[in-house]
């Protein structure tokens, strides 16, 4: 009966010590995951605002090419679109 008892407690500490060992290897996990979460988030962000960037520069230049072709008409609409603005901005 002693022997059982020696046993059982020793079965008990390794899988206390299993169970431990488990926790780590959690931890560990968890933190490569939020690690490459965060570099994944952090390289789509950037990319997201190069993408933002260019795009803009891209359509400023359109923009004032317009202007440049047809300035009386671009002068007019920005006439109209601050007539407008005021207008609806007063009230």
């Amino acid at each position: 009966m002693a022997s059982d008892a020696n046993g059982a407690d020793g079965d008990l500490q390794k899988i206390a010590g299993d169970i431990q060992a488990l926790k780590q290897d959690l931890a560990r996990l968890m933190e490569h995951i939020k690690t490459s979460t965060t570099e994944t988030v952090t390289e789509e962000a950037s990319r997201f605002y190069n993408n933002i960037a260019s795009e803009g520069q891209r359509q400023a230049a359109a923009l004032a090419q317009s202007v440049e072709e047809k300035p009386l008409t671009s002068v007019l609409i920005a006439f109209a679109v601050g007539f407008i603005a005021a207008r609806v901005l007063s009230r």
